[in-house]
């Protein structure tokens, strides 16, 4: 529960000022459907973060040079939606990565990084459609 409360604690301290400052006058938000959700949640979030956090920065040693290592490799592995769908907002996932990484350290628990994850994609993508 103190995990969980976590993730939603620092996703509501990173999340709430980067809406803010795209819900500028005429900067209308998209509002993802559900089925969208429950596939950024079950689809992406879940399986990008047991890998990404629970398997490959643990096996590093979960340590701060894993968490930054992982980081990269994660950015990368977003780099191909750069490349075939000219998608430049995909290079920036280095640093909500670090936010996903930081949590892991922190917890040793998937859980505050699978919510900072899901809340970051819903809310990036509800901005991301207005950009």
């Amino acid at each position: 529960m103190k995990d969980a409360a976590t993730g939603i604690v620092v996703s509501a301290a990173v999340l709430v000022p980067f809406w803010f400052f795209f819900s500028l006058p005429g900067r209308p938000h998209a509002l993802l459907s559900v089925g969208s959700m429950i596939f950024q949640l079950f689809g992406v979030a879940i399986p990008e973060e047991v890998y990404f956090r629970g398997f490959l920065q643990q096996r590093l040693g979960n340590t701060l040079k894993s968490v930054l290592t992982v980081s990269l490799l994660f950015s990368f592995m977003h780099l191909p939606q750069f490349i075939f769908y000219g998608d430049r907002y995909s290079l920036l996932t280095f640093f909500p990565s670090l936010v996903m990484g930081l949590l892991y350290w922190r917890t040793s628990n998937v859980l505050p990084s699978v919510i900072f994850h899901f809340c970051s994609n819903i809310v990036f993508l509800g901005v991301y459609d207005i950009l």
